[in-house]
């Protein structure tokens, strides 16, 4: 019984951890993105130095990001580990590696934000820099989500097989996962790509990560029906 109430808290506490990733996951990127004029620095400096306080809150909203998602790696891991112990491993390991890229990517933010501080000082180069930095920022990111679209493959897949929630989670993560790959690469490498597609693509991970965060934060998990 007391494993049984263990791992319903640990639920509960991973979706608590999830919305709040979630949340925080559409903001801070949104924020980003609102403010960078791409190829144009001076667009974009001017856009920062109006709106300081929002881009210091999308940085620390990144910071957070990052902490909470080892957090994630964390008790996802330790609820899904009795579905497959290797596979669970797996699936953290390729999300310990997005939040390691994505933390050290950070860096390029912080410096965008230090030379946009003073930008009279250097001018015209420190605003090239800012913006060189912000775009390194950028792709570096997409690069990431790779490693994350495969962690959701990995983890639709220990949800579908643990059974522990409705296996239409599972289903929703796996093509989460597919749609974050081909969504990046198709990024990185495609020009003018965006638009309907990239919306399709990207439904099923804003169904299915926010439909599951507020499933094990209000219902929990199904422990009786998990294979042990």
């Amino acid at each position: 019984m007391g494993d049984l109430v263990a791992t319903a808290r640990l639920a509960r506490v991973t979706g608590a951890l999830y919305l709040l990733l979630a949340g925080l996951g559409m903001l801070g990127p949104l924020t980003l993105e609102s403010l960078v004029v791409p190829g144009d620095g001076g667009a974009t400096a001017e856009n920062i130095a109006r709106s300081q306080a929002l881009f210091d809150w999308s940085l620390g909203a990144w910071l957070v990001i990052v902490a909470v998602d080892i957090a994630v790696s964390v008790t996802l891991y330790l609820l899904l580990a009795p579905a497959g112990r290797r596979l669970s491993i797996l699936a953290a390991a390729f999300r310990l590696v997005y939040s390691t890229a994505l933390g050290a990517l950070l860096a390029h933010l912080f410096t965008a934000r230090g030379l946009l501080a003073h930008p009279a000082a250097d001018g015209p180069q420190a605003t090239a820099g800012a913006l060189t930095a912000l775009e390194t920022f950028s792709a570096g990111f997409l690069v990431a989500l790779v490693f994350f679209g495969v962690h959701l493959v990995l983890l639709g897949t220990l949800l579908h097989r643990s059974r522990y929630t409705p296996r239409i989670f599972g289903l929703l993560l796996v093509a989460a996962g597919c749609g974050y790959v081909v969504d990046s690469i198709a990024s990185l490498m495609a020009d003018g790509y965006g638009g309907p597609l990239a919306a399709i693509l990207l439904t099923p991970a804003v169904v299915g990560e926010v439909g599951l965060a507020v499933w094990l934060l209000v219902k929990g998990v199904s422990v009786q029906r998990g294979r042990p």
